[in-house]
């Protein structure tokens, strides 16, 4: 799955701006220089930038990154891999061709060692490389980044990769880092969001997966007790509804899970472990923006997006138009991500001011109860 795909998955970084007389400039120069290349000798991986359309072309002639807005491109990683069974096989047989040469001797455990590290040599040497990748876009002038996956190996590959040669560092924008970044708090609203998250703690991602499990558990909400409507921003506003899966959870202990569908009354297990203490640790979502559709899963850090379903593009943009068909689906994107900032803010707008604990929580708690709301929610 990736940002291009039919059912696109991504995750999101802050990208502070570039100290740079000339943004574009250093774009290609920094592209450039990390370019893909072919396979180091005796190397078992190869990583580098590759062009949107093609992940085979690494030459990013006719400044092929540039979109609009956007600067758009491939990180391609290709690797040569040996199965522990093909090599377990081989390692036998050479140990067994030692033997013959040393009288029936077999090797120490050094040259056994040796002997590994050879045959594993030899036989990556023989391998194809395997390519994989993500594609990546960059909003420049928002700050904004996405890189198309969700695997932490791919994912910290890419940072190295892009660090290395942008010299640029990209902030995750997991629950309380997006709020910071991209979301307009007031002073106040920051501070106590900074109380209640140690964003310089190694571990700060998992220490503010409360705000994760409460923002997904009131979208719950806000699509039942709240009338499916939220506002977007000014003159627009969306019609929420749930999607086919929710997963619920304690939040000091994700082990026990709930896994329920909205299908054959599945919604009533999942109002019981709400009950039980239990809140929503990944939801599938939907929304309509006008006549605009969209459906997706985000899990309680709210920093990948998977899964992603958009409207159907238009076919005047076939494959002789590849750059309308790229700016149509930054349209979509755009739109959408505007929609979970307006989401997430309303929520937070509840969350970090005095009236979460005197009125918008005894609310949740009525709901979770099974009890109606006192009054019109939020």
């Amino acid at each position: 799955m990736t940002i291009q795909s039919a059912s696109a998955a991504f995750t999101r970084f802050f990208v502070p701006e570039p100290t740079v007389e000339d943004f574009w400039t250093f774009v290609d120069e920094s592209l450039k220089a990390g370019r893909f290349d072919d396979f180091p000798e005796g190397a078992e991986s190869a990583a580098g930038f590759a062009s949107w359309d093609d992940l085979f072309d690494s030459s990013f002639e006719f400044a092929s990154y540039h979109r609009g807005e956007y600067a758009a491109f491939h990180y391609r990683v290709d690797q040569r891999k040996v199965s522990a069974i093909v090599l377990k096989q081989h390692v036998r047989q050479a140990v067994q061709t030692y033997r013959k040469e040393h009288e029936g001797r077999g090797p120490s455990r050094l040259e056994r060692q040796k002997i590994r590290e050879d045959v594993r040599n030899e036989l990556i040497a023989r391998m194809l490389p395997q390519p994989s990748g993500c594609d990546v876009v960059w909003h420049p002038s928002r700050h904004w980044l996405l890189v198309g996956t969700t695997s932490l190996k791919m994912i910290e590959g890419f940072l190295e990769h892009f660090e290395r040669h942008f010299r640029l560092y990209p902030v995750p924008l997991y629950h309380a880092q997006w709020a910071m970044h991209l979301l307009p708090l007031s002073a106040g609203e920051k501070d106590h969001l900074a109380s209640l998250v140690p964003l310089k703690s190694p571990h700060a991602m998992h220490e503010g997966r409360f705000l994760g499990y409460e923002f997904l558990t009131w979208l719950w909400f806000l699509t039942e007790a709240g009338g499916g409507t939220a506002a977007v921003d000014e003159g627009r506003s969306a019609e929420l509804t749930l999607g086919e899966r929710i997963v619920l959870s304690r939040q000091d202990d994700g082990r026990e899970r709930i896994i329920c569908t909205t299908q054959a009354g599945a919604l009533h297990e999942a109002r019981t472990a709400l009950q039980q203490g239990k809140l929503v640790e990944e939801i599938q979502m939907a929304a309509r923006v006008g006549d605009n559709d969209y459906q997706w899963v985000m899990d309680r850090d709210l920093w990948g997006v998977k899964g992603l379903k958009i409207p159907r593009q238009s076919s005047e943009h076939e494959a002789n138009d590849p750059e309308g068909r790229f700016l149509e689906t930054m349209y979509f994107l755009e739109e959408f991500l505007t929609l979970i900032d307006a989401l997430f803010l309303q929520f937070l707008k509840l969350r970090l001011n005095p009236g979460w604990e005197s009125d918008a929580l005894p609310q949740l708690k009525r709901w979770i109860e099974g009890n109606a709301p006192d009054s019109p929610p939020f």
